[in-house]
């Protein structure tokens, strides 16, 4: 799956990849809270549009922002790789998302105590797409493995703590 992903000749991943995982957060999100929408006499469709148009900005967002950080940290690292070139590559790795992030939405929403498992699939899954990246940049760049997990591993660790700051 991993070198599916970082092949050239999946372009089209390059374009879809986190719009389609942004999606998939919206529907995973709407299902999640489907009996809150019924009750508020939203027609489903009326629902999905304002859904997924709240998930596919915030899911953008994520994208610029965690493409812009992993570019600075290239960067420090000692690569330069365009930065609409980091973009598609972050696009192409977030299959995994597919999968992922509407797991993760049962995690966040889901009945506490039951969601053990949509956790371990969640985190899986994020791992999966950050290896599927850390592999995309060290064959983008020439870099050892370990130099682009590195820079990956940074960018990381910088949003989640970030993310955690804001809550």
């Amino acid at each position: 799956m991993v070198n599916a992903i970082i092949s050239s000749e999946n372009r089209w991943q390059a374009v879809l990849g986190m719009p389609t995982a942004g999606l998939l957060w919206s529907l995973a999100t709407l299902l999640a809270h489907g009996e809150q929408v019924q009750a508020l006499g939203i027609a489903k469709i009326e629902a999905f549009f304002y859904v997924a148009l709240g998930g596919m900005a915030q899911t953008l967002l994520l994208w610029v922002g965690f493409t812009g950080v992993l570019w600075a940290m290239t960067r420090a690292f000692g690569g330069r790789v365009p930065l609409l070139r980091l973009m598609a590559l972050v696009s192409a790795a977030s299959l995994a998302l597919w999968v992922g992030a509407p797991v993760a939405t049962y995690w966040i929403n889901g009945t506490p105590g039951q969601t053990t498992i949509a956790a371990t699939i969640a985190l899986s899954f994020m791992a999966l797409f950050l290896h599927a990246l850390t592999r995309g940049l060290s064959a983008e760049l020439n870099w050892p493995f370990t130099r682009a997990f590195g820079a990956v591993s940074a960018a990381s660790v910088f949003l989640v703590s970030f993310a955690f700051l804001a809550l």
